[in-house]
């Protein structure tokens, strides 16, 4: 059996994790590692992610590789589209599939038609596949509400809740949700969009867009929430008062009905763990709740399983509502 050639592009922590469920793939096989850092340039695959990976060195650009046309990139840098676009062009140009972990390239048709049309385009031209995909955009909280929907028949309102302990987490995402923070400063920063869930607006719309639904507005809301008592991740200290996480809630209403609810709660030793639920109402009252379902390391399963797909899917900028779920043979 003939593995698949592909290169890790980023090996920051949700990188490296990309890299030690490669190891455990037979069927991909890592043929180059690009990252920028300087510590890790330099430096072999195998121990910058502790893994049983093949004998490379980690180069600073994909100038340094060479891999030939037909690979896959597996990008693993940034969440914002604008900054992965020139990274993305510079892949397809040179004849490789892209599967990436940026949030806003999971769904952009909506927030960003320029810039998702010239993806498209030049994937298309190039004859390569471009798919973006996480756990959260990408699954929990879209592609599954969305494949479980066509279980049930005509359908009143989808909600969908992701608690997640922020414990489990990078020491880099509790510092983006603000822990051990002051609130009134992280509640600014939120209301400026500057930190809080890149994706919930994502997911938001490509679950109404694999309903069928046109949404007339989209509203948002996000706040810090507050410690009642003292308690710690392990990294971080968080004292009374303090910003213990962020609640946020995205709802879409079709003629002023909330048709679509999507709660997302980051904190810290969140009363009953981590939690994925999805309800539907409608002609049958559907309720589907995953327990401890971990963001990194499902986001880096969920990378590399649609890794051996990408392909054979059609050119262009696709997304998990055009790709393949059923099958891991």
């Amino acid at each position: 059996m003939n593995s698949i050639p592909v290169i890790l592009y980023g090996l920051g922590p949700i990188g490296r994790g990309v890299g030690r469920a490669l190891a455990e793939e037979p069927r991909l096989q890592a043929i180059g590692a690009v990252d920028i850092d300087t510590a890790i340039i330099g430096r072999r695959l195998s121990e910058v992610c502790d893994a049983d990976l093949p004998s490379l060195t980690v180069v600073s650009s994909l100038d340094e590789t060479d891999a030939k046309p037909g690979a896959v990139l597996l990008q693993a840098t940034v969440s914002k589209l604008k900054a992965a676009r020139p990274q993305l062009l510079n892949a397809i140009a040179r004849g490789y599939h892209v599967v990436s972990t940026s949030e806003e390239l999971v769904w952009p048709w909506d927030d960003y038609p320029q810039l998702a049309a010239e993806i498209d385009q030049a994937a298309r031209e190039a004859g390569v596949t471009v798919l973006g995909i996480g756990v959260n955009p990408g699954f929990v909280m879209d592609t599954l509400p969305v494949l479980l929907s066509r279980a049930a028949g005509a359908i009143e309102a989808i909600h969908v809740s992701r608690i997640v302990d922020l414990t489990e987490r990078r020491l880099q995402l509790q510092r983006k949700n603000g822990l051990g923070q002051n609130v009134d400063r992280v509640q600014k920063l939120l209301d400026a969009e500057a930190i809080g869930h890149v994706g919930l607006t994502t997911s938001l719309q490509m679950l109404a867009a694999g309903l069928g639904w046109d949404l007339d507005v989209i509203d948002i809301e996000s706040k810090a929430l507050t410690a009642e008592t003292p308690t710690s991740t392990g990294q971080i200290d968080i004292h009374t008062g303090q910003c213990v996480g962020i609640r946020q809630r995205a709802q879409g209403f079709i003629r002023g009905v909330p048709r679509i609810i999507l709660k997302l709660v980051m904190e810290a030793n969140v009363e009953g763990g981590t939690r994925d639920e999805v309800i539907i109402d409608g002609d049958q009252c559907l309720r589907l709740r995953l327990d401890g379902l971990h963001g990194d390391l499902a986001t880096a399963a969920l990378i590399v399983n649609q890794a051996r797909y990408v392909q054979a899917m059609p050119a262009g900028l696709q997304t998990m509502l055009s790709a393949p779920l059923a099958s891991r043979t």
